[in-house]
C-alpha cells in the first residue's frame, strides 16, 4: 500500500499508473488461486519501458522493485542499473561473462536496462547480439528470480522489439511514458522546493509557472528533458538564491 500510494503521488503518468495497478491486481488474483489450488498461470514479469528522458522511467522502476517484494514475486527490492556499457565488452568471448556478472548481481531483484536499443547494432563487429542472446536465456532461466526492464525512446525500442520474437515473446507488459506538459512540470518543479526544504514566495511560484511554459512550448517531445530540466531549473535557482 505504501509503494502503490508513492506511486499515485507521482506527477502525471496516468497511463502507467493504470497498467501497474492492473498488473499487481493480476499478480494478487494468481497468488489467491494459486492459495486456493487452482492452477498458477503466472509468467515471467519482464517490461519494457517506451518513452523520451525525464519521465520517471528509473523512478517507477524502484516502486516496482518495492512492490515485487512486497508481493512476494521477489525476495529483494533492489534495483541494478546498467547501459549499453555495462553489458557489451570490447572483445570477443568477453561480452557473456559480463552480461552474466551483471545478471547475478540483480538476481531476486530488477535489472534496469537504459537505452536498450543500443545493444542492437548491425555491425558485423559489434557484440551487442552476443549480449542480447545471453541476457535472452537469463530471461527465461532465471525468471522466477529476476525482472528485467527494458528502457529507451519509443520508435528505438519499438524497433529493438519488433526486430527481435525472443525479447518480444518475454516482455509481458509494455508500458508508455509521455512527456509532461507545462503544468506537469511545474508540479514537478514545486515537489523539488518542497523535498528540499525550501519555499516557494506567491512571486517566484508565477515565475516558476512560466518557465516551465517557456521550457515546454520550446522543445519537441524527443529531444525535451522533462523533469531533467525541471531539475536544472532548481538547482539555477538555488545558486541565484545563494548569491
Amino acid at each position: 500500500k505504501k509503494a502503490m500510494a508513492d506511486l499515485d503521488k507521482l506527477v502525471g503518468l496516468p497511463s502507467v499508473k493504470r497498467q501497474i495497478r492492473r498488473l499487481v491486481a493480476q499478480l494478487r488474483a494468481q497468488q489467491a488461486r494459486e492459495a486456493a489450488g487452482l492452477p498458477n498461470s503466472q509468467g515471467a514479469q519482464h517490461l519494457a519501458f517506451l518513452g523520451p528522458p525525464g519521465t520517471g522511467k528509473t523512478t517507477v522502476a524502484r516502486l516496482l522493485g518495492r512492490i515485487f517484494k512486497a508481493l512476494g514475486i521477489l525476495v529483494s527490492d533492489k534495483v541494478v542499473e546498467t547501459e549499453r556499457s555495462g553489458l557489451v565488452a570490447e572483445y570477443i568471448g568477453q561480452t557473456a561473462p559480463k552480461v552474466n556478472k551483471i545478471v547475478d548481481k540483480a538476481m531476486d531483484g530488477i535489472l534496469f536496462i537504459d537505452e536498450a536499443y543500443t545493444l542492437s547494432n548491425d555491425s558485423d563487429r559489434d557484440y551487442g547480439s552476443e549480449a542480447i542472446a545471453t541476457l535472452l536465456k537469463r530471461m527465461e532461466d532465471d525468471r522466477d528470480r529476476l525482472v528485467v526492464i527494458l528502457a529507451g525512446y519509443p520508435d528505438e525500442m519499438e524497433q529493438l522489439l519488433s526486430s527481435n520474437p525472443g525479447l518480444r515473446s518475454r516482455v509481458s507488459n509494455i508500458l508508455r511514458f509521455a512527456s509532461f506538459d507545462a503544468d506537469e512540470l511545474h508540479e514537478i518543479f514545486k515537489g523539488m522546493v518542497q523535498t528540499a526544504d525550501y519555499d516557494l514566495t506567491p512571486e517566484a511560484d508565477t515565475r516558476a509557472a512560466e518557465i516551465c511554459t517557456l521550457l515546454r512550448s520550446g522543445s519537441d517531445n524527443r529531444s525535451f528533458g522533462n523533469a531533467r530540466e525541471v531539475r536544472n531549473v532548481f538547482e539555477d535557482s538555488i545558486a541565484t538564491q545563494s548569491v
